[in-house]
């Protein structure tokens, strides 16, 4: 009786060491969500995957002096080259398109809606057209007060054109991550005296983000630092704003030099803008958002390495 009970006490505790053993090397394990890129896309199952870009100019790519297609061409580039998968990457990115004409596109391409329906991931910009109009429109405001009350005021009416859009994607593709971006402040390095422009930006900055997130299946992407380009330091902005104060004159006409900035008709300064329009980034601001998509796309990648 004994021998038995010894037995099966020990046939317990080889069990339970077994069992013990199996728990953690399934926790050691990685999983889609955990693993290196190149693992976590062969535990997926994944060879390819469908990348569908829309918005404005900065999804086009405009400004881009190495025709790379601005962040989209290099995320195509850096998702095969980190994952080991083939990627096919869909452009619909129009430079001057606000929130609602992207969506009137969407609307009414069959191919663009087909690209959509196909896709792993989808990647948005909006809401720089949409603020550069309301700011355009209240340009001759008296003060900066009176500018961020119009542009706070223009607020409403972009989170509405925006959760349409999000709607309009939604009703050809459910499942696949939306990726969508915070705009900058290109005007930085012209008036950095003006931290209001700044605010105003992060108004429209924090609509992409709320809606982005009622999404339940969306993230944010942050590119606000496109403001500031080489002036990385807060010492480096001090200094910068006082040089611009010197060359303030008393002829100068505050209003024709703002106007003037926002058509792209001055010289820049932001090593990261293109010096072509004084607006869009150049290859050293798309590779900066590139860094910050895969960034994010990285942190989710359980999300879209999903077959098709």
């Amino acid at each position: 009786m004994r021998k038995n009970l010894k037995i099966l006490i020990a046939f317990i505790v080889v069990a339970a060491l077994g069992m013990v053993a199996f728990i953690l090397l399934k926790q050691t394990q990685p999983s889609v969500k955990t693993a290196l890129p190149q693992k976590a896309a062969k535990l997926a199952k994944v060879k390819r995957i469908n990348l569908v870009t829309l918005g404005d100019s900065l999804t086009e790519g405009i400004g881009d002096d190495k025709g790379e297609q601005g962040y989209s061409g290099r995320i195509a580039k850096k998702i095969e080259t980190q994952y080991n998968v083939a990627v096919t990457m869909s452009n619909f990115g129009k430079a001057g398109d606000r929130s609602d004409q992207i969506q009137e596109r969407l609307n009414a391409q069959p191919k663009f809606q087909h690209a959509v329906k196909q896709a792993n991931v989808i990647v948005l910009t909006s809401g720089g057209n949409d603020l550069q109009q309301s700011l355009l429109k209240n340009v001759f405001a008296k003060t900066p007060t009176d500018l961020t009350a119009a542009v706070v005021s223009d607020q409403a009416t972009y989170q509405t054109k925006l959760t349409r859009l999000f709607h309009e994607i939604r009703t050809y593709n459910r499942q696949a991550p939306i990726f969508i971006f915070g705009n900058y402040n290109p005007l930085f390095v012209h008036f950095p005296q003006r931290k209001d422009l700044n605010q105003d930006v992060q108004l429209f900055n924090t609509i992409n983000s709320h809606v982005v997130k009622q999404d339940k299946n969306g993230y944010y992407v942050g590119s606000f630092d496109l403001t500031f380009g080489q002036y990385r330091s807060k010492k480096m902005r001090q200094s910068l704003g006082q040089q611009a104060a010197k060359k303030t004159t008393e002829n100068q006409n505050s209003d024709q030099a703002m106007t003037a900035t926002l058509m792209g008709e001055t010289h820049v300064k932001n090593t990261w803008i293109s010096q072509t329009d004084n607006y869009h980034p150049n290859s050293i601001g798309y590779n900066y958002m590139t860094t910050q998509l895969y960034h994010v796309m990285r942190k989710e990648q359980e999300k879209w390495l999903i077959k098709h």
